[in-house]
């Protein structure tokens, strides 16, 4: 399933002072399981993107193509809009917020149960979507209210995952998690994308997309900035984009420009680092 953006308008509160325009003929392709970010400073239209890809909001103008979906200012049947939020799984910032039955279970059941599943069904879907986000059988008798916030995050996700969704968006999936919390995330949606979803980022941390992403869209002002490979765009950023370069980029940066021959390319985490520096000291000696 490949997503299709064709020039993309919308504006909040229209005709009144508050009158916003938040997408600006946005364009972009997105081929099916591929890893991307959604970057840019805040106001840049990133959440308002997302919103519009299982038809939270609709286009002023332009469309979205998703699989067999189109996504047009015109007003679709809401069957149509139902079942694509079951290709299309969003899990907003804090989405633990979002937590609301009495049981770990019951909470992510709820959305095969809204989409006509049988009870028993439901409930073998919700215990497979928690036995995928690594939420031991112990807990699903619990109230989601007794988690940790790293274990409630991974519930909420395993609520989008029960649906069975092909595209898997988040937005700050690690806020507000302590570091492992977040490796432990991160490292689910990593399992994920090689299992053949397709999953984007809505992110503010560089070392996220320069890691784990293939392809990353910078939005400023409504507008796409540039768009590309981690490496090539973090090489031709400048001080409009606002966007911070990873700190282990500049490094590598740092090191080139010393005159020591890196593929900055092939340095995407901290043991990509210590590699380079381990067989640099080896052939050295």
């Amino acid at each position: 399933m490949s997503i299709r953006v064709n020039d993309v308008f919308y504006t909040y509160g229209k005709k009144t002072p508050n009158e916003t325009k938040a997408l600006k003929g946005v364009s972009l392709n997105i081929k099916n399981n591929s890893f991307v970010a959604f970057v840019g400073e805040t106001g840049s239209g990133k959440s308002t993107l997302v919103q519009h890809l299982n038809a939270l909001l609709t286009p002023d103008s332009g469309q979205i193509e998703i699989d067999e979906y189109v996504l047009g200012n015109k007003k679709r049947k809401n069957k149509k809009v139902h079942e694509l939020r079951k290709h299309v799984g969003v899990v907003f910032q804090f989405p633990e917020y979002q937590l609301f039955e009495e049981t770990v279970e019951k909470d992510v059941a709820f959305g095969p149960r809204n989409f006509k599943i049988d009870e028993a069904t439901a409930l073998k879907k919700a215990h497979e979507a928690l036995k995928a986000v690594n939420i031991s059988p112990k807990y699903y008798k619990r109230s989601p209210f007794e988690l940790s916030g790293g274990e409630k995050r991974r519930v909420a996700i395993a609520g989008i995952l029960a649906l069975e969704p092909d595209i898997l968006v988040l937005d700050e999936p690690t806020a507000g998690l302590d570091p492992q919390g977040g490796q432990d995330i991160m490292n689910l949606l990593q399992d994920l994308y090689s299992k053949g979803k397709t999953i984007i980022l809505v992110t503010h941390d560089m070392d996220l997309v320069l890691k784990y992403c293939e392809e990353v869209f910078v939005l400023k002002d409504g507008n796409i900035l540039t768009s590309g490979n981690p490496h090539d765009v973090f090489s031709n950023l400048d001080e409009n984009s606002s966007i911070d370069i990873p700190m282990l980029y500049s490094l590598g940066q740092s090191i080139k420009n010393r005159g020591v021959d890196i593929d900055l390319k092939s340095i995407r985490s901290v043991d990509d680092m210590a590699e380079f520096i381990y067989q640099r000291k080896k052939a050295n000696k």
